[in-house]
């Protein structure tokens, strides 16, 4: 197949080429994309969720699916590529990740073992290093995976992380607001499980409680404004998709019960629940207080999703929530993102379908997108390029 020529690319924007190298399943893979929909399809464990990782992994700075790189490996394999060329109007780049398996022989190991495998990771862009931090956001992406069917009725912390990658491609600024807030949380926590087992003054906390209200207040903040944003794209996008029939209102339920914008609202309402929560952080060895115990809410039809919508209405709201997300992320970057389907199709019907296919192209430039599914689609008025995954090579169709 031959490649998108610059011109409609940079008018498209988005991934032009994805190069694997030994990534998953992949042994050697260089393939073409174009604007609009790109479909893969293929029975199950052949390798089309790893395309959509490879992608998503280089452009979030880290897999959505694994929190363990040497997962990402090929079988036997001591290191793997992934390299995207990215164009949007006259800008293109070449992103390219190295991930190598190597011994950490510092480790303290057993006597004749080996040291500890470990996987070291480097980010180029243009053969020149770029930090991790620096890539978030450059090329916004919105995912769907098969998990996310439960992002209603699980628990929340899938839908915290929603909106924390989300606002991280939005804001430099709350990115690293969130690295921070993690980062004291897990120093307080080791504190705090310290205390637990063997005692002490507990005005160790200080510093820690400081850091943990003031990167906390800010994350908290930066969430209710997010979703302030998003609830009436996502509502908008509930009444396409069900033709009116259903209503959707995203809802930011902080832990601290203060919902605001204000930043100095929200501290003094951290500091209170911090307060009030000392003992029990104590007694458990634990933080209790933070952003970290938030939630984000889904009211269906004027009551709550989790426990009255069915699944097809579940699906349908998680569904107006990322066509809100893609819309949000045009709006505030200017530019769309690289939207990620992985099996959705399969979990609705046609009428659903065609309203999810619709939606994402309603307005303006509709956004690149990466879906995979196990049987052909029509997508009628919606061109698309077919590929065909079969044990980890991919055939244009």
């Amino acid at each position: 197949m031959t490649p998108p020529g610059p011109a409609s690319s940079a008018e498209a924007g988005g991934l032009t080429h994805l190069r694997l190298y030994n990534f998953r399943n992949y042994t050697e893979l260089n393939l073409p994309l174009g604007p609009g929909l790109n479909v893969f399809v293929g029975e199950n464990a052949q390798g089309k969720t790893n395309l959509l990782e490879a992608v998503a992994t280089l452009l979030l700075t880290k897999s959505p699916r694994t929190s363990t790189p040497a997962e990402l490996l090929r079988w036997g394999s001591e290191e793997a590529a992934v390299d995207g060329v990215l164009v949007r109007r006259s800008l293109s780049e070449t992103l390219a990740l190295r991930l190598r398996r190597t011994r950490d022989a510092e480790l303290a190991h057993p006597p004749g073992r080996d040291a500890a495998p470990r996987v070291s990771r480097t980010t180029t862009r243009d053969g020149h290093p770029i930090a991790p931090r620096d890539l978030i956001g450059r090329w916004p992406v919105v995912l769907f995976w098969p998990d996310d069917l439960q992002l209603v009725k699980a628990g929340p912390e899938a839908r915290r992380r929603l909106l924390d990658i989300l606002v991280s491609q939005l804001d430099r600024a709350v990115a690293d607001e969130l690295i921070r807030y993690r980062r004291v949380l897990e120093q307080r926590n080791s504190l705090l499980r310290r205390l637990h087992d063997g005692g002490g003054p507990a005005d160790q906390l200080r510093p820690f409680d400081d850091a943990l209200l003031r990167h906390g207040a800010a994350v908290q903040v930066a969430r209710t404004e997010l979703v302030g944003a998003l609830a009436p794209l996502a509502a908008a996008a509930m009444a396409e998709i069900s033709e009116e029939a259903d209503s959707l209102e995203l809802r930011y339920a902080p832990q601290s019960g203060a919902a605001s914008n204000d930043r100095e609202q929200v501290l003094a309402a951290l500091t209170s629940a911090l307060a009030r929560a000392r003992g029990e952080e104590l007694a458990r060895g634990t933080s209790v207080v933070g952003p970290h115990r938030d939630d984000l809410e889904f009211v269906l039809n004027g009551r709550p999703a989790r426990s009255t919508a069915s699944q097809g209405q579940q699906r349908s709201a998680v569904l107006a929530t990322k066509i809100a997300e893609v819309r949000l992320v045009g709006a505030r970057a200017e530019r769309m993102p690289i939207l990620l389907l992985d099996d959705v199709l399969s979990e609705l019907d046609p009428a659903r379908r065609e309203h999810l296919l619709s939606a994402l192209s309603a307005r303006g430039e509709a956004p690149q997108t990466l879906v995979t599914c196990s049987d052909e689609y029509q997508f009628g008025a919606h061109p698309s390029r077919h590929f065909l995954v079969r044990q980890g090579t991919v055939i244009a169709g």
